[in-house]
């Protein structure tokens, strides 16, 4: 049974390959639908381009980014609201108004008033942030009553109040919720990349290959977004796991 625990994501991603073998031969046509083969060398075909490694780069620093300032933002927003009704009272529109806006209409929006090299970053923030917000603030208020009147009845100092027990205890509860975040931008930026034409960027290389029609190319950078994706979750788990192990340290 562990075995089975150890290797099972191994194991799904060889169904999805079989199955996607299956459709590919089904629908017999590489034009329209490439097989798994006809991806893997159109991938060795996209690793040796410079131009390739120049949009990977391009991509992933505005996800990074973009998810970095949505992240940043949402502490602090949620941390001024979990301390101050009125911050909390003046964000709930915000944030009804926020989420509510479709995608779309905010790519297009962020198109006509920005460049093509930011406005991708400022769809992610903003489709990003308010989730984001939401989790914190949610997981803030849902701290341990009795130890946060503990720390007020021995004057522990502010500082060490947000450091020492609501970073911790908030860090465990939105960490999946940042996982799914992280997963998100990376979809919003490339799309928002593609209707910008940003240059240097995975979402063009994407828009180029599809006029082209090279759907095996399309597919070789859709697996590389996965990738990307794959990479910066398991960036998110090790920052987790140094965290705690920092913490541990220090209670022992």
């Amino acid at each position: 049974m562990k075995a089975f625990q150890k290797y099972s994501p191994l194991i799904t991603l060889a169904i999805l390959v079989i199955v996607w073998y299956i459709a590919a031969v089904f629908v017999n046509s590489r034009l329209i639908f490439p097989t798994p083969v006809d991806t893997f060398f159109a991938l060795i075909d996209v690793f040796k381009t410079g131009a390739f490694y120049r949009s990977l780069l391009g991509s992933f620093v505005r996800t990074v980014l973009s998810f970095s300032i949505a992240f940043v933002c949402a502490i602090l927003l949620a941390l001024l609201s979990n301390a101050f009704y009125i911050v909390e009272r003046l964000m709930y529109p915000i944030i009804l108004i926020v989420r509510a806006t479709p995608t779309m209409s905010v790519i297009f929006l962020c198109l006509i008033w920005f460049s093509s090299k930011i406005s991708p970053m400022i769809v992610a923030v903003a489709v990003i942030f308010p989730v984001m917000y939401s989790s914190i603030l949610t997981a803030i208020k849902s701290c341990d009553n009795k130890l946060l009147e503990m720390s007020k009845v021995y004057k522990v100092p502010s500082h060490k109040v947000i450091t020492k027990l609501y970073l911790p205890f908030v860090a465990d509860k939105v960490y999946s919720d940042a996982i799914s975040a992280i997963s998100l931008n990376v979809k919003l930026i490339i799309a928002a990349e593609a209707l910008a034409q940003t240059s240097k960027s995975l979402g063009v290389l994407m828009q180029i290959s599809k006029l082209n029609l090279e759907t095996a190319t399309l597919f070789a950078y859709t697996v590389s977004a996965l990738i990307m994706s794959f990479l910066l979750e398991c960036a998110l788990k090790l920052i987790r796991k140094i965290f705690k192990g920092v913490r541990n340290a220090k209670i022992k």
